[in-house]
């Protein structure tokens, strides 16, 4: 009986322990598409108008603490207008992550829905290159990549969820994909 009791005891302890949507050691992969690109910084070449290919970023943070994140990240997109103006893009780098929404959860005692929502600040530097610049005749070229904005996951079940970032992210004006949790 005492084995039953000490059981039940464990279970309903358990069962009250709260999980956050980012915890210390937590690893996350976002797979996102690009909403409008820019590209890195020293990449001037004067051409003005409107053109599109959409673009992926692939972000990866580790959560060294239940606060703070860091990890890297990966693009690659493109901008075509007409036939007279085409290039590819691509870069990768480094970013860190400040998880507010666990702050503001745990230290301002309130009922947030921190277990499955989580809002952040993401900071990313990292080199951006251009392959094949049709308008300047150049094979290759590169420059820096800094950026920053803001960010939120909301996970619909334990380890998968939806992810969008705005800002001047790594490549892009906004961001929206899929978050994976390991």
């Amino acid at each position: 009986m005492k084995k039953i009791k000490y059981l039940l005891v464990s279970i309903i302890m358990l069962s009250t322990v709260s999980t956050y949507a980012v915890e210390k050691g937590d690893f996350h992969l976002n797979v996102t598409t690009n909403l409008g690109h820019h590209s890195f910084i020293g990449n001037s070449t004067g051409v003005k108008g409107y053109g599109f290919v959409p673009g992926v970023t692939i972000n990866m943070d580790y959560l060294v603490s239940d606060y703070f994140s860091f990890g890297g990240w990966f693009y690659f997109n493109g901008k075509k207008i007409a036939d007279t103006y085409k290039y590819r893009n691509f870069g990768l780098g480094v970013r860190g992550n400040f998880h507010l929404y666990q702050l503001i959860s745990e230290k301002g005692n309130t009922s947030l829905d921190s277990d499955a929502f989580d809002l952040y600040i993401p900071l990313a530097i990292g080199g951006g290159f251009i392959l094949k610049d049709k308008n300047a005749g150049t094979k290759f070229r590169g420059g820096a990549v800094v950026g920053a904005g803001i960010g939120a996951t909301y996970y619909f079940v334990e380890h998968i969820g939806v992810n969008l970032e705005a800002g001047y992210m790594e490549s892009s004006y906004a961001k929206f994909g899929l978050s994976f949790k390991f």
